[in-house]
């Protein structure tokens, strides 16, 4: 089998590997176009997100996909690490990280769970890129503007105020407000209006996620993204600036 390996910041790798969800527990990575990216499809969202590589005279680059399994513990390694910069190596069904004298390696295997249903997520996507984010699927998308993403990344206090896992309803009316709000009308609620630059003609939606919207909204980078969002389907958000994208998934049952 064909070495795949390049060489990434330290720092940048720890962050990378981390913020993919809470509930990721192996990744799919690729090595391509100078960059190491990544995506996840399961049943609360769809992300997909990149870095660049370290490039210089002497230093390895061999394109190609490394599945990584322990996703907890290749994180904790990285994280001790004390050099500037890690070699990522997968060759012969081993997946091994390599940080100035420190090496860790394991066997890693090709039905990454996290990635199970990717190439229907990304064919899904493609044809919505194709169509101006109109459609998802067969999901109508009919709102869509942009926003500010750290308007809606601070937002674990409404998981604390409201009830054990209740409901988190997005609505955008037709004062092209955003408004967020965690808990029901039976007990303690918490609303955020979140400031949105909405395209003309875009019809009011609502859709409803669970109670991990606030945790995966917040690992989006910094800075302005482009929002698309149907009535009871998904919220998408297109980073303006950097390569990341999230599909937050309508939750059915989750506001019973």
């Amino acid at each position: 089998m064909s070495l795949v390996g390049a060489t990434v910041s330290t720092d940048a790798l720890g962050a990378f590997l981390s913020t993919f969800g809470y509930n990721i527990t192996d990744l799919r990575c690729e090595i391509k176009d100078m960059k190491l990216q990544a995506a996840v499809d399961v049943e609360t969202h769809y992300f997909q997100k990149s870095i660049p590589i370290v490039m210089g005279e002497g230093v390895m680059y061999k394109a190609g996909e490394i599945p990584i399994p322990h996703l907890d513990k290749v994180v904790k390694f990285v994280k001790s690490c004390k050099e500037p910069n890690t070699i990522i190596r997968y060759v012969s069904g081993m997946f091994t990280l390599s940080n100035g004298n420190d090496e860790f390696s394991v066997p890693t295997y090709e039905g990454i769970l996290s990635a199970q249903s990717l190439s229907r997520a990304k064919m899904a996507i493609s044809a919505a890129q194709k169509n101006g984010w109109t459609k998802l699927g067969r999901a109508v998308l009919e709102n869509h503007g942009t926003l500010e993403i750290d308007s809606i990344k601070d937002l674990s206090t409404m998981s604390k105020v409201a009830a054990k896992d209740s409901a988190i309803k997005v609505e955008i009316n037709i004062n092209d407000e955003m408004i967020i709000t965690a808990g029901n009308s039976r007990g303690a609620r918490m609303c955020r209006t979140v400031d949105i630059d909405s395209q003309a003609k875009s019809a009011p939606v609502e859709t409803v996620f669970g109670q991990h919207m606030p945790d995966l909204a917040r690992l989006m980078p910094s800075g302005s993204v482009q929002y698309h969002m149907g009535n009871r389907s998904a919220l998408v958000l297109q980073h303006m600036e950097v390569d990341a994208l999230m599909i937050l998934k309508h939750q059915e049952g989750a506001d019973k």
